[in-house]
């Protein structure tokens, strides 16, 4: 429990970190688990609906998908000291339930289909242990909900408003809760059918993060830590402070998709996504995170209900920060989800 608590002072004022069996320090980003939302969002349907539709109807339409991603990263830590960066592997566990609550005809023109996303997700960091226990320290449980309305406009315009709910946890330390946060956002999207039947997707949008979490204080309560350590590492004016409110910060978001089409059952996904995070919030108040986000996922579904994804990423990340590092990292592995609509 100390040492977990300790890496959160740390992570959270960007000092250095000690693992429990090395004196190597390391630094990870304030946007630690923010892949998993990335992970819940991915899961929604890329091409959304394609065609508006007569209809009012508030039946609900609720599906199931479990899935399960092994990912090689060369850069586990989001560290960007050299000395630090070596490669590792991560397994991810998820259970995401899905409820459409009906479609609904607003003029002639538009339809409205609102859903809720439930989702809860286990990460395993360095699953085949190379490091021993070292990457255990970051092994989390996150929590998604999120309520989403698309208005599905003419020409192939989608308007999509919403708000997601994110809540990571210590399995190992009795499903402490880290931290929450709400992240409301609106987005217009656009599909550009192509005359040789390929499908341009373009999006942008923005959402604004509100995060909270225990103070340091009520944090340490039961840390274990001596009073020296704490009082040499916080002011005591910080103590009375949530850390998390730092995260919060508007977001501009932008993306572009070309899925093709290889097979009847084979889509090939190249895509490109920009991101750019502004904060707002006491020492961070002024910082800026820039995230680009390259990629391409090749699906193949083997049949209405079994589907296998690879998956290849790189990421760069700069800041004008010092609370969080810049980083470069490539992933790429393989997810298998089973999917079923009721």
């Amino acid at each position: 429990m100390k040492h977990f608590v300790y890496f959160l002072i740390c992570l959270l004022f960007g000092l250095p970190v000690f693992s429990q069996d090395t004196n190597s320090s390391v630094a990870l980003p304030s946007d630690f688990f923010a892949g998993a939302l990335e992970s819940a969002k991915s899961s929604d349907d890329e091409l959304g609906t394609q065609r508006l539709v007569e209809v009012k109807s508030s039946e609900l339409t609720p599906s199931l998908s479990l899935s399960t991603s092994f990912k090689y990263v060369n850069n586990p830590e989001k560290n960007s000291v050299i000395t630090r960066k070596r490669d590792g592997t991560t397994l991810d566990l998820s259970l995401m339930l899905m409820m459409g609550l009906g479609e609904y005809g607003i003029g002639d023109d538009i339809l409205a289909t609102p859903s809720i996303m439930l989702m809860h997700m286990r990460t395993y960091n360095d699953p085949v242990r190379d490091f021993g226990d070292e990457m255990r320290l970051f092994d989390v449980d996150v929590q998604i909900a999120g309520l989403t309305i698309p208005f599905v406009l003419p020409d192939d315009y989608t308007l999509s408003i919403g708000s997601t709910y994110v809540r990571p946890l210590s399995f190992r330390d009795n499903n402490k809760q880290i931290s929450f946060s709400n992240t409301p956002s609106i987005s217009l999207s656009k599909i550009l059918p192509l005359e040789n039947g390929d499908i341009l997707s373009i999006a942008s949008g923005f959402s604004y993060t509100l995060s909270n979490g225990d103070t340091l204080d009520e944090s340490l309560a039961s840390s274990g830590l001596p009073a020296s350590l704490i009082t040499s590492i916080v002011t005591p004016s910080a103590l009375s402070a949530s850390p998390f409110d730092l995260q919060n910060g508007i977001t501009h978001s932008a993306s572009i998709s070309y899925i093709k089409t290889l097979t009847d059952k084979i889509t090939l996904t190249p895509s490109f996504n920009y991101s750019k995070m502004y904060y707002d919030q006491g020492s961070n108040d002024g910082r800026e995170d820039t995230t680009y986000i390259a990629g391409v996922t090749a699906s193949y579904s083997v049949n209405d209900w079994l589907n296998i994804t690879s998956l290849a990423n790189f990421t760069s990340k700069e800041t004008n920060g010092n609370l969080s590092p810049e980083f470069k990292d490539f992933a790429g592995g393989f997810t298998f989800a089973v999917n079923h609509s009721f």
